[in-house]
């Protein structure tokens, strides 16, 4: 036993000693006296991120990061206005610059579209870094893309392989495997999309009984965004099948372990996710079949990452679906008063999320106003504006009667949008007087809101007599 114990302590020693002390360093007096923070993706299909090392500028403008690891992977720096790439290579000492703090103007926090500049850091002491391949790669990349589908209906094939020779001999000085990995796949992805037009067999012939790159952005891209929908479209009907009858995520790979797409059983645990992930966000009907497989999924996946990546998209998911109790939140109205959404329970709600920037909105707005009117006895109307600026608002809403509809706008945090998925205005659900979400992505009061309406409160109070007679 003595012996055994032994060997497992020189085992566990082993691999522990394989990990080597990445340093990320510099001078970034703008920052002084923050905390700045190192992220990498917790996986790359839910892009869930994750702090993996942080550090106090001084006043100087000081920082280390220090990274314990054994392989290379991509992290980065959020820095709200900027988002700083660096691939983390084990054994490294990286003397880095970062571009001055810059403060986000007024309009670009109140644009829901904003996306901060994405670039890679400059490493000012190693010019044979995996970030510097990553970023010459990358721009002989996008400038090929431009170039063979200048003309979309005419590309030609020759072209393609011709500008990547070019690129993979350009790039050909750096031989670490995450980069040659990453080559591959944006390589597979650019001919995916120019000339191999069989999708079935890329995932053949690249990816099934190949090792699984779950922490390869190129590989999980291509996998995701190219391909991430070839098993519903191959086997819909079977799928589909299985999920209205909510057989479970182990009757779903059993069925599919025979497929020449994913036999293999790593991958097929991670590619039926994808699909799965994929058909959530563009099926309305089986939201809750997916979740509901996907919680079963928890028992039997066997590798950890995609098992990561499943709890990571349930935790961000499972919140918005119908029938489950809506996000409660208190905010102002124009005059400063607090209400709470749970104030309204009783009622069903027609939560709305507004911006003054937004034409269908002012459209829309006119539509509210009569609808509060009519529905007075059992529907509550609450409108919460994106803007923190009662004028606006104010000016937004002139000459119309809103005395019978809620107006609220956010406290500046953005907590209750984001917690909301909102993305577009206007942006509308349904609540039932329980408190529990009735529709997700309701229609607009100009798209056959009230029929959609009366069919789910003519539903709600059949359950509730339904109830009361067993009581």
């Amino acid at each position: 036993m003595k012996k055994i114990f032994g060997i497992l302590l020189l085992l566990s020693a082993f691999f522990v000693s394989n990990a080597e002390i990445c340093k990320i360093y510099g001078n970034a007096g703008t920052y002084a006296e923050e905390t700045l923070r190192l992220y990498t993706f917790s996986d790359y299909i839910t892009m869930t991120k994750k702090i993996i090392a942080e550090s106090k500028v001084d006043e100087q403008g000081y920082f280390t990061f220090t990274i314990e690891t054994d392989e290379t992977f991509e992290a980065f720096l959020d820095l709200d206005v900027f988002i700083g790439y660096i691939i983390v290579e084990p054994g490294k000492e990286l003397k880095i610059v970062l571009p001055k703090k810059t403060i986000r103007r007024r309009e670009d926090i109140m644009n829901p579209y904003f996306k901060p500049y994405e670039f890679y850091i400059r490493i000012l002491n190693d010019d044979n870094t995996v970030t510097a391949a990553m970023k010459k790669f990358d721009a002989l990349y996008e400038s090929a893309v431009k170039t063979i589908f200048k003309n979309p209906k005419h590309i030609n094939p020759g072209l393609t392989e011709k500008q990547i020779q070019a690129i993979n001999d350009s790039t050909a000085f750096c031989k670490n495997q995450f980069f040659l990995n990453y080559k591959k796949y944006k390589f597979l992805e650019l001919k995916q999309n120019a000339i191999y037009k069989n999708k079935k067999a890329v995932v053949r012939k690249n990816f099934n009984g190949n090792p699984v790159l779950y922490k390869n952005p190129a590989y999980n891209k291509l996998l995701k965004e190219n391909l991430g929908t070839v098993l519903f479209e191959t086997y819909g009907d079977t799928l589909f099948k299985l999920l209205g009858m909510r057989a479970g995520w182990n009757m779903m790979s059993k069925t599919l372990a025979s497929s020449d797409l994913c036999s293999d059983t790593e991958f097929r645990e991670y590619f039926l996710f994808i699909n799965l992930y994929r058909e959530f966000y563009k099926n309305t009907i089986y939201k809750s079949n997916i979740i509901s497989t996907l919680y079963a999924a928890k028992r039997y996946i066997k590798n950890e990452n995609t098992l990561r990546a499943v709890k990571n998209f349930l935790d961000n998911s499972s919140n918005l679906m119908a029938g489950n109790a809506s996000l409660d939140f208190r905010l102002p109205d124009n005059e400063t008063y607090m209400h709470s959404l749970s104030d309204y329970r009783g009622k069903f709600v027609y939560l709305g999320f507004f911006s003054v920037e937004s034409y269908t909105c002012k459209k829309d707005i006119l539509l509210l106003s009569s609808l509060a009117k009519q529905r007075k006895d059992l529907l509550k109307i609450v409108l919460v504006f994106k803007e923190n600026n009662t004028e606006k608002i104010k000016k937004f809403l002139k000459n119309i009667d809103t005395k019978d509809i809620t107006i609220l706008h956010d406290d500046g945090g953005g907590k209750i949008i984001d917690e909301y998925n909102v993305y577009v205005y206007p942006t509308y659900f349904l609540i039932n007087p329980e408190g529990r979400l009735s529709l997700i992505s309701a229609p607009g009061p100009a798209e056959n809101f009230e029929a959609a309406y009366f069919k789910i409160k003519q539903e709600w109070r059949i359950k509730q007599i339904r109830k009361n007679n067993k009581n």
